[in-house]
């Protein structure tokens, strides 16, 4: 029998880090320990993206939840750093909710048809650093 999707390992850790976050905030105005519970929030996203590889426990729902976790960690800070981080985070959501509807991986692979500082950006999933040269 299956376990249940949202117990998966990489999913607890995700849960996690939204605690950190939360916790961060929390913290905004000691600076130590907000760069020590978001530092560790950063570190972890690693960890599930590795657990779920090795655990075999990938899933829609995970793809979904990390990237939710990822933009709410992200758009807190830019809302700490940024009079404007509102609109940068705004931005990442509207991304997030155009591209799920493509899967979790596809979406990093359509970009043939997009001008070419896009495709030099996501080139290999968005991993790739881009230099003037690129495009």
């Amino acid at each position: 029998m299956a376990a249940c999707v949202l117990l998966y390992w990489p999913n607890v850790v995700d849960y996690f880090r939204m605690f950190l976050v939360f916790a961060a905030w929390c913290f905004r105005d000691a600076p130590a320990v907000f760069i020590l519970l978001y530092l560790a929030f950063v570190l972890l996203d690693d960890v599930d993206g590795w657990l779920a590889r090795r655990l075999g426990q990938t899933s829609r729902f995970g793809a979904w939840l990390d990237v939710v976790v990822d933009n709410v960690g992200r758009g807190m800070l830019w809302s700490l750093l940024f009079e404007w981080g509102w609109l940068v985070s705004s931005l990442e959501w509207c991304v997030f909710v155009c591209n799920h509807s493509r899967g979790a991986e596809e979406w990093k692979n359509s970009f043939n048809r997009s001008p070419r500082l896009i495709q030099a950006i996501m080139a290999d999933g968005g991993s790739t650093r881009v230099s003037a040269s690129s495009y």
